[in-house]
Order: C-alpha cells, then structure tokens, then sequence
C-alpha cells in the first residue's frame, strides 16, 4: 500500500515537473516571437516572412494600435511573460487567472485584426495560439485539488472582462476620432502656421498627375501642415466608393495607411473599379464610420465652397488660418515651388 502511494506521488511530481517544464519552454517561445516581433521592422528576411513591406505584419504595425502608452507591443508582451514567469514560480495558482487575463487581451488583438485593421499579423496570431495554448496548460495543472472548480470558473469570467476592458476605450477613442476628420485625413503637425488644403477627386486625371508633386510638398516642407480634401465631382461615379474605402481606412488604421492607400488609389486610376472591388468587400459595415465619412465629405464640400474652389486638383495655401493664396488646377512642381516659398517665408529660388 505504502508503495502504490509512493509511485502515485512520484507520478504526480512528474506529471508537474513536466508542466512546468512545458510552461517555461513555451514562454520562451513567445518572448521570442515578441522580439521577433520587434525586429521586423528592422530586418528585410523577418518582414519578408510576414508578407513584405505590404504584408500583414506591416499594416498591423503601422497602424494606430501597434503600442499601447507610447510602447510597442513586442515589449509589452515581453514584459507580460515575465511577470507570468515570476507568478508561475512563486503563487501558481495566481498565474492561472493572470493568463486569463491576459487571453482576454490578446482576443481584442484578433478582434482589432480582422474587424478594425482589416489586415492579419502572423507574428501576432502565433502569440495568440502561445497565450492560449499556454492557458489551456495552466486550465488543467495550476490550481490546488480542493478548489479547483472555482479557480477554473474565475478565469472564464476575466477573460472576457479583460477583453471589454481594451475594446471600451478604443471605442470610446474611435468616436473621438471620428469627431476631427482632419487628424486622420493629413499629414504634418496640426500646430503649425502654415496649412495646405488638397483638394482632389479619385477619378481626375489632373489629381493623379498632381499626387507627385504632393509627395514632393510633403518632402520638402516638412513644416506644412496638409489637409486631404474630398471634392467629388458628380459624374465620376466611382469617387464616392472610393473616398469611403480611403476614409475608411484613414479612421481604422490611421494616417500613414491612408496616405499609403491615396497614393495606392491614384496610380492605379485606370484600374480603379476592379481595385474598389478588391478592397470594398473586406470592409466591415461601420455605422459609426460610414457616419463620420458622410460627415467629411459635407465639411469638404462647405470648405471648398467658402474658399471658392471650382474644380480639382485645388491647393489653398493658409497663414494662420487665413487664406494667402488658392492654386487651381494642376501645376508642376517647379511652379509651386516658388510660391510656397513666398508663402513660408523662404528665399524664392
């Protein structure tokens, strides 16, 4: 009898040792994906696994959601698996409910992928399946015999509070942002003296050859602050998808996407209704977006009308909120040039 109880307690100390054996390898495992996922942005072989500078990887990270209080992800994650080393050792139980909670994070994450960023990350879902996996390990060996049940039930109710903890301020943060459609549709310090507003139609074909010249503008003025426009002009019948598919991604993944896509929507204008076709059916139905974009293009409208703009492309140049000078049409860059020198106060080469 005294043997049985021997061999049971050996295979019980065994059956934990190789928990905790699994638990570390796979927390190394994710601290590693963490710095790999730090790294991409670094090194072309890892962003070229996740898809290129196109990729899914990409537009997680360049997008609004990439950090969380002005860190990087990577790090956060980083630092979570160490604090879950230290509950693990220490009060085992405790890193069972930690890992809830943390589950309940990295479901937001998913849910940020596919539903708001639109774009999927597999460094990121590799740590989804680490954090799962993980508590799945914890689920069945963390918590004592006797009260085993109510520690497992615990965890399930925080995994869900955690994830409505995250996605409560993002979207209370979205209806803000919604608020102000020139803080996603622009580029530059909103604090400057200097402001340009573009604007632009999607199926003109004076608006694409102008574009070259606004990335040049934003090159070598840095200290402009631009303002995107929608001026649509009511025989382009595709104008209006497209400025929902651009705005929209503008408010769900921020300024440097939006411009990305402007830029991506331009050079393909011959090509444009098979591209929208492409792009349209993954945006998920906004009530709230959809919204604020009708809201855009009605101030858009009421702006061009009160600086008497006429057609596209239009630049209106602003000192102080007041305007100096209203561009229209297209003009190359040689032609602008001299006249936001004059506007900025440079010598006029």
């Amino acid at each position: 009898m005294t043997e049985k109880k021997a061999d049971s307690a050996d295979a019980g100390r065994l059956g934990k040792d190789r928990a905790a054996i699994a638990f570390h390898l796979i927390v190394a495992a994710g601290i590693v994906v963490c710095i790999l996922t730090e790294l991409e942005k670094y090194i072309p072989a890892i962003e070229a696994i996740c898809g290129g500078s196109g990729g899914g990887c990409a537009s997680v990270r360049n997008s609004a959601y990439s950090s969380l209080f002005g860190l990087p992800l990577g790090i956060w994650g980083i630092a979570s698996y160490l604090g879950w080393l230290v509950l693990y050792r220490t009060v085992r139980p405790w890193a069972g409910i930690y890992g809830a909670v943390l589950l309940g994070a990295e479901f937001y994450f998913v849910y940020l992928q596919f539903s708001v960023i639109r774009a999927i990350c597999i460094l990121c879902m590799t740590q989804f399946a680490v954090v799962l996996i993980l508590n799945v390990l914890l689920f069945f060996t963390a918590y004592p015999a006797q009260r085993r049940a109510r520690w497992r039930l615990a965890s399930l109710p925080l995994i869900a509070l955690a994830f409505v903890a995250f996605y409560a301020p993002m979207k209370a943060r979205a209806q803000q942002e919604t608020a102000t459609a020139e803080s996603v549709t622009s580029w530059g310090d909103p604090k400057s003296e200097y402001r340009i507003e573009i604007f632009s139609d999607y199926q003109c074909g004076h608006c694409k050859s102008y574009e070259p010249v606004v990335e040049k503008i934003i090159q070598e003025y840095p200290e402009m602050y631009i303002i995107f426009r929608d001026y649509i002009i009511p025989s382009h019948a595709l104008s209006p998808m497209a400025v929902n598919y651009a705005d929209t991604v503008a408010y769900t993944q921020g300024r440097e996407m939006y411009r990305k896509v402007r830029n991506e929507l331009f050079e393909k204008q011959e090509d444009l209704l098979n591209v929208l076709k492409e792009k349209l059916p993954s945006m998920k139905p906004d009530k709230a977006i959809d919204k604020a974009i009708d809201e855009k293009v009605r101030i858009d409208r009421e702006r061009a009308d009160a600086v008497g703009v006429k057609g596209t492309p239009t630049t209106v140049l602003l000192h102080n909120g007041k305007v100096e000078k209203v561009l229209a049409g297209y003009l190359p860059y040689e032609k602008v040039k001299p006249e936001l020198d004059r506007f900025s106060g440079r010598p006029v080469r």
